[in-house]
C-alpha cells in the first residue's frame, strides 16, 4: 500500500471515529491562525477568546489592526504579519478589487518591493513571523518569494505558506532561506457554514494524526468563531493545540502536500 492510501484511509478513519491503530502514543500538535483581522475589534476579541493558543493573522494597514496588535501582546497571543500579496487576474474578486493597501506585485521594483515589507512590518510590531494574504501570483515568483525571506531571515521570523495557489514556491524559498517555515494544512472555512466547517476539522485532526501535526487557518466569520469555541473546548486526547512559533520551531521531516479543491478563492473581510 503506497503513503497516498494510507493518509486517505487515515482522514476517512478519522471522519468514522475509527481510531488510528497507527498513530503514536504522543499527542498530535494542532495551530490555528484566524487571518483576515484588521477591521472589527470585536471579531478580533472573540478571536483572542478561542481555547487554546491561537495566532492572529493581522492585515498591515487595515483599520483596527494596531489596536488588535497592541491587546494581542497584553493578553499574550502571537501576531502574524497577514501580507497581501498579487493574486493571479482569475482568482481577483470583488471583494478587495484585486488589490488592498500594502499588496506586494512582481512589477515592483526591488527598492519599492523592499519599502513596502518594511512598512508593514514596521507597522505591526512584535509580529513573530508573516502568511500571505491571497498571492497565487506572487508566490509562484521565485525572486519575490526570496526577497521576502531576506526580510524574515533578518528580523528572525517564521513564515507560513497559505498555500492560495498549488504552484507556491514560498515554502521552498522559506526553507532555502533557513528560516522556520510551514505549510496550511486546511482552509476550515473556505465554505463558511457548519457543516462544511465541521467536516474541514474533522479533517485536520486526520491529518495531525497522520503527520504528527496541522494547520489550520480559519476567518473571523460568525460561523466559524462559534464552531471553534466549541470545538477547542473539547479537543480529542489525542490532540494537543500548540502556537504556530512552537510548530514551527520543532524539526520534522517534510510532509505530503494533500489535494483540496482547485477552484478555491481567497476573499477579504474588509467589507
Amino acid at each position: 500500500m503506497n503513503r497516498a492510501s494510507l493518509v486517505l484511509i487515515c482522514l476517512l478513519g478519522s471522519l468514522l471515529g475509527i481510531p488510528n491503530a497507527a498513530a503514536d502514543s504522543a499527542p498530535a500538535h494542532l495551530a490555528i491562525v484566524v487571518d483576515d483581522l484588521g477591521y472589527s475589534l470585536e471579531r478580533a476579541a472573540r478571536a483572542m477568546a478561542l481555547p487554546g493558543p491561537v495566532t492572529l493573522g493581522l492585515l498591515p494597514f487595515a483599520p483596527e489592526s494596531g489596536e488588535i496588535a497592541q491587546r494581542a501582546r497584553q493578553s499574550g497571543h502571537e501576531v502574524i504579519l497577514h501580507q497581501p500579496m498579487e493574486s493571479l487576474p482569475e482568482q481577483r474578486t470583488a471583494a478587495h478589487g484585486g488589490f488592498i493597501p500594502g499588496t506586494l506585485t512582481v512589477g515592483m521594483s526591488p527598492e519599492r518591493f523592499d519599502a513596502q515589507m518594511d512598512a508593514a512590518l514596521a507597522a505591526l510590531p512584535g509580529v513573530v513571523g508573516l502568511n500571505n494574504h491571497t498571492g497565487s501570483r506572487l508566490t509562484q515568483d521565485h525572486a519575490a518569494m526570496r526577497r521576502v525571506m531576506q526580510h524574515l531571515a533578518q528580523r528572525e521570523l517564521l513564515f507560513l505558506d497559505s498555500r492560495t495557489t498549488a504552484d507556491t514556491v514560498a515554502y521552498r524559498m522559506a526553507r532555502e532561506a533557513r528560516i522556520p517555515a510551514l505549510k496550511r494544512d486546511v482552509f476550515l472555512d473556505h465554505e463558511p457554514h457548519g457543516q462544511s466547517i465541521a467536516l474541514e476539522f474533522q479533517r485536520a485532526l486526520g491529518i495531525a494524526r497522520q503527520q504528527g501535526f496541522a494547520v489550520i487557518i480559519a476567518h473571523p466569520h460568525t460561523t466559524s468563531l462559534d464552531f471553534l469555541a466549541r470545538a477547542l473546548g473539547r479537543l480529542p486526547g489525542d490532540i494537543r493545540m500548540v502556537s504556530l512559533r512552537e510548530l514551527a520551531r520543532q524539526a520534522r521531516p517534510e510532509a505530503p502536500v494533500l489535494p483540496e479543491n482547485p477552484e478555491f478563492l481567497r476573499r477579504s473581510l474588509g467589507q
